[in-house]
């Protein structure tokens, strides 16, 4: 079974997770940390480590970031360096967090290769970027007569 750790700044763990939750069903490998307002390094660090407590039994745990360089990023990757069950990715977005939880979080104990995951990952981030160009509809002038 995979875990996922979604953190970031602000409410950004809870928004994430409350939106997985509403379409993709409960998660119970599914843990948001936030880093409040008011918050210190050592209590980023200390909801981090409860979570991978929570997770302890997962064979593999993602842990989504908000952003490249911000706090939650770097606690997540100095709190998991060398140990091959986590995989740290940042720029998360709902897109990739959903997709990971509807189709990889339910796989039971079969292996997963977890580099691979994470680069599909990061595709599937990538992909749910862009911006949508409106271009309105030209309607032909009917012709009167036969």
């Amino acid at each position: 079974m995979l875990g996922m750790i979604v953190t970031g700044h602000g409410e950004f763990a809870t928004g994430i997770t409350s939106a997985i939750e509403l379409l993709a069903g409960q998660q119970e490998f599914l843990v948001g940390v936030d880093f409040k307002s008011g918050d210190g390094e050592e209590d980023l660090q200390d909801h981090l480590k409860e979570a991978f407590a929570r997770l302890e039994n997962c064979s593999g745990i993602f842990i989504l970031c908000d952003i490249l360089g911000g706090s939650p990023f770097k606690n997540a990757v100095t709190l998991t360096l060398g140990n091959d069950k986590y995989r740290v990715i940042y720029g998360t977005n709902l897109g990739m967090a959903v997709e990971l939880s509807m189709r990889y979080m339910m796989s039971g104990d079969d292996p997963v290769d977890m580099d691979a995951l994470t680069q599909e990952l990061v595709q599937i981030g990538q992909q749910q970027v862009g911006n949508y160009v409106f271009e309105p509809v030209v309607q032909e002038e009917e012709e009167d007569g036969i």
